[in-house]
């Protein structure tokens, strides 16, 4: 079977249609790994910052964690400070309050 050169012709039509069609669906699955990778690239951001935010409260509820910690032991040593300073004072009933002094 010879080929002739009408067929020829007849082929070479097709076959820039089918490049066309070929390159089309080349260029389509590229551009749709594209899409994908910039998709995963924004929910890869999303999820870093998201951890960033996570990490900052934990920092500022640590830091207030530790500043009432801080607090509460200071106030408990001023207290007991104070009662160190201030020496019990017994009170009795019996004893009157009004002190004579004589020269």
């Amino acid at each position: 079977m010879a080929i002739k050169p009408i067929d020829l012709q007849t082929n070479i039509a097709q076959i820039i249609e089918v490049a066309r069609g070929e390159h089309a669906r080349n260029a389509a699955v590229v551009e749709q790994q594209h899409i994908l990778s910039k998709e995963s690239q924004e929910k890869t951001n999303i999820q870093k910052e998201k951890v960033e935010e996570n990490k900052k409260a934990e920092r500022t509820i640590i830091l207030n964690e530790e500043k009432q910690f801080k607090k509460g032991k200071q106030f408990k040593e001023g207290e007991k400070k104070e009662k160190q300073e201030q020496p019990e004072v017994l009170e009795d009933t019996k004893i009157g309050r009004i002190i004579d002094v004589k020269k």
